[in-house]
C-alpha cells in the first residue's frame, strides 16, 4: 500500500528489501554457528523471558 503511494519503482524496492533480508539472515546463521555453543543453555531461557515480557506488555496496554 505505501510503496504504491510513493514514487518508487516496485522492482527496486523489492530487490533492496530482499537483498537486505537475505544478508541479515546469512549474518544471523553465521553468528549462530560461531557463537551458539557459548549461549546454548541460556538462549532458550532468554528468548522465553523476552516473549513473556512482550506478552505482559501487550496485556497491560489492552487492560489500561
Amino acid at each position: 500500500m505505501t510503496l504504491s503511494l510513493l514514487a518508487v519503482s516496485l522492482v527496486f524496492a523489492v530487490t533492496i528489501i530482499g537483498t537486505i533480508t537475505f544478508l541479515l539472515s546469512c549474518l544471523g546463521v553465521f553468528i549462530g554457528k560461531k557463537f551458539g555453543h557459548f549461549f546454548e543453555s541460556r538462549i532458550e531461557a532468554i528468548g522465553g523471558l523476552i516473549l513473556v515480557v512482550l506478552g505482559l506488555k501487550i496485556l497491560f496496554q489492552h487492560l489500561l
